[in-house]
């Protein structure tokens, strides 16, 4: 099968198309997850990465293959399955047991050093600029064998966890880093990178020996960020939520003068009325000034305000008004400085841990205030400046409108295809 239906987009659900040659690695269908084919009834779909011989040529091109009958699960069940194989391979794994040490040695040891562990790459799909940040940035310890709960109630064990002082009563997890075996475990994998926000890497040490795991190797392993492998996989992946892109996009001043960006909370009226709570203690506990974090509802009791509600609802995408047709939360506060900027980080990261955990929410973003969305069509800002030299200007795809879906709907929507039912959505 050679194109296949992203569930979820900013266009709404069923309605973006993908070719499997569109997909660059089985990192970036997990991204995308979950993939249906094209045609009805809707059937979940994996894909399938192309191989070449020993001289590089192409033997099989890229596709999508449908999953058999028998994968028809809960998607809770299903993840809690997949941790616990996963859990059991590791165990009996002296390479992953060795992997581990020494990651959680180089990370410790850069902590103790006062040393950061920078990282970068770019998402071509989402931005013309890259993101960059620091794992160690705020940490003040390092563990082995973490313990986390997903916002659907399942379990799973982070093999290295990088943590940080609490904001409230738990100390928060700024990073964490999980090392693969040969056992891809895509649904597990995939749910855990929309649900989790913080940067999490994935180690591929699939068919290395005891002695090649070294310190060495360890230091190497973590600053690969953009190194491939000579398979044409990289070792080192990033995961991370979009819901964080806005926290480390690198963007260019003149973007926007005023430093400031915004999002866009869909959900409803009773969440959004904790989340304006939840944001005023934390804008309060970390100590931004009164006025910089400015946190507001968009009611539609007028005219106008009605007409604001909408241009919300068209940044997040056309199926706003599922989620509540009267009202949004507006939140602006002032852009990260760089990747050094400790009170931002930890505003964004936990604001993001409460969105994502705590919220069923969907999320859009504004990446100035103020801006206008001249190209609404467009899942990604496109911002355009004027060149006097040259008399024209230029375009820059800036970040998405749409960074986040919430993950009970996702659930739903999963568990209702797994079981070949007709779908409780409706297509729109």
């Amino acid at each position: 099968m050679e194109e296949a239906i992203v569930v979820f987009s900013r266009k709404g659900i069923f309605q973006t198309k993908i070719p499997a040659r569109d997909v660059r690695s089985r990192e970036h269908a997990r991204k995308l997850w979950p993939l249906v084919t094209p045609d009805l009834p809707r059937q979940m779909v994996t894909w399938v990465r192309p191989t070449f011989d020993e001289d590089g040529e192409l033997i099989r091109r890229s596709h999508f293959r449908v999953l058999p009958s028998s994968h028809s699960f809960s998607p809770q069940k299903h993840f809690d399955d997949e941790e616990a194989n996963r859990r059991h391979a590791v165990q009996e794994s002296p390479e992953h047991r060795k992997a581990k040490e020494l990651i959680a040695a180089e990370l410790f040891r850069r902590m103790n050093a006062g040393l950061a562990m920078p990282w970068a790459f770019k998402d071509e799909d989402s931005s013309d600029y890259p993101l960059e940040g620091n794992l160690l940035l705020g940490a003040d310890d390092v563990v082995t064998e973490h313990c986390l709960i997903t916002p659907f109630g399942s379990q799973f064990r982070l093999d290295v966890a990088v943590l940080g002082p609490p904001v409230q009563t738990e100390k928060m997890v700024l990073g964490g880093v999980e090392i693969e075996l040969s056992h891809a475990f895509d649904g597990r994998k995939a749910l855990i990178g929309k649900s989790v926000g913080f940067p999490l890497i994935s180690i591929d040490i699939t068919e290395m020996t005891l002695a090649e795991l070294t310190q060495d190797w360890a230091r190497r392993v973590l600053t690969a960020t953009t190194r491939s492998h000579e398979q044409g996989r990289r070792q080192t992946y990033f995961y991370l939520h979009d819901l964080l892109y806005p926290l480390y996009a690198q963007l260019p001043a003149f973007l926007d003068r005023d430093q400031r960006h915004q999002y866009l909370v869909f959900a409803d009226d009773a969440t959004l009325n904790k989340l304006v709570h939840w944001m005023k203690l934390l804008s309060e506990k970390l100590g931004y000034q009164t006025g910089s974090v400015v946190i507001s509802l968009v009611n539609a009791k007028s005219p106008q305000s009605r007409r604001m509600l909408e241009n919300a609802g068209q940044i997040v995408g056309p199926d706003w008004h599922e989620f509540n047709d009267h009202q949004c939360l507006r939140l602006t506060l002032p852009r990260p400085k760089g990747p050094a900027d400790l009170q931002s980080h930890r505003f964004h990261m936990t604001m993001a841990r409460v969105l994502l955990s705590h919220a069923d929410a969907l999320v859009g973003y504004k990446y100035c205030n103020g801006v206008d969305n001249d190209f609404p069509e467009e899942d990604v800002w496109i911002a355009r400046r004027w060149i006097p030299d040259l008399k024209t200007h230029t375009q820059h795809r800036v970040l998405p409108k749409r960074l986040a879906e919430p993950i009970h709907r996702l659930i739903a929507v999963v568990s209702d295809l797994h079981s070949n039912r007709q779908t409780a959505v409706q297509e729109m």
